[in-house]
């Protein structure tokens, strides 16, 4: 985290390393917080310890500098992956009265390379569910994982990432980086906004049309959010199986109802629920709930798709418990 014209912070340095902090939340010059698994908690650092001046701000430009990012006017968020694997935002004023927001996020350990005597990661060991994914996973089902932020989602995906046969080529889409499981053929591609004269932008639909064309065995989406999540409905409904993806739902059905959300937004007017539903309902057969509880990333629920009764999507829960 060294910068050629600006020296990284002892304090900062030292939240960059710690590996009990999972977050780190700097509010203009003044504010800084940490998350150890317990919630965000202030940093009271002395005057002489904070950024002065500028610093913060030649500080955030010279390490987007070195990662081939830019900021304008018209863009004021960045959004990218330091290469420590640390993700970070920064959202400049005058958006932030306050000051430059930046936040960053520790990237998931990866867990230890799978081995035939070894059933799942360690990290999930007390979850009953977690086994029946690594089948689930290993035999070519498509798994929807939904959470909240900070709940699990990507370490989640790396991990069953890692049980995918060492044979199957793996494509990942992202919006920035953060999936890295220890896999021999896993690829990563990452969109693009546009430039600062509106041109140059390449979406997660675009990468995932691209990707159809490059042979994958297992095609992963980072994060639903857009309407990428059509063009892989209808991959999987048209000879690709096996996929992976996360997005933001409180529940197993609510993630279903998102889905559908994002496939009549993409195409306005234009589809029914019912031609959406018939989709969901043959392209994935397994959604995953996660949750942080405590310090704790926890597999709250699990339901299996078994297909459409009418408009009605079928989803029956998987029965299991969290060990203590």
């Amino acid at each position: 985290m060294e910068c050629s014209r600006i020296i990284t912070p002892l304090w900062l340095k030292s939240a960059l390393q710690d590996p009990e902090v999972t977050d780190i939340c700097l509010n203009g010059t003044n504010a800084s917080f940490v998350d150890r698994g317990q919630g965000l908690e202030p940093l009271h650092l002395s005057q002489e310890h904070r950024f002065q001046g500028d610093q913060l701000r030649d500080w955030i430009l010279d390490i987007l500098s070195e990662i081939g990012k830019s900021w304008d006017a018209k863009h004021p968020f960045v959004d990218a992956t330091l290469p420590s694997g640390h993700r970070i935002h920064v959202t400049f004023p005058p958006l932030s009265p306050q000051g430059i927001l930046v936040s960053l996020r520790r990237p998931a350990q990866s867990s230890p390379q799978a081995d035939s005597t070894r059933i799942g990661s360690t990290r999930w060991n007390s979850s009953s569910f977690y086994p029946q994914l690594v089948e689930a996973i290993q035999r070519g089902d498509s798994i929807l994982i939904s959470g909240a932020t900070g709940s699990g989602k990507t370490t989640l995906a790396r991990d069953l990432l890692e049980e995918v046969p060492a044979h199957e080529r793996i494509i990942a889409l992202e919006d920035t980086i953060e999936l890295a499981p220890q896999h021999p053929h896993f690829i990563s591609l990452t969109s693009r906004p546009p430039n600062a004269d509106g041109f140059g932008e390449v979406t997660l639909r675009t990468l995932l049309k691209q990707t159809l064309r490059m042979r994958p065995d297992r095609i992963v989406l980072g994060e639903c959010r857009g309407s990428e999540v059509l063009e892989l409905l209808q991959a999987l409904n048209t000879g690709h199986c096996g996929a992976l993806a996360t997005l933001h739902a409180n529940s197993p059905r609510d993630a279903l109802r998102r889905i559908e959300l994002l496939c009549l937004l993409s195409c306005p007017g234009t589809l029914s629920f019912t031609g959406i539903r018939e989709l969901v309902s043959l392209g994935i057969q397994w959604v995953v709930q996660v949750k942080k509880v405590q310090n704790c990333r926890r597999i709250t629920e699990v339901s299996k798709v078994e297909g459409r009764e009418g408009d009605t999507i079928l989803m029956r829960p998987v029965l299991g418990c969290e060990l203590s």
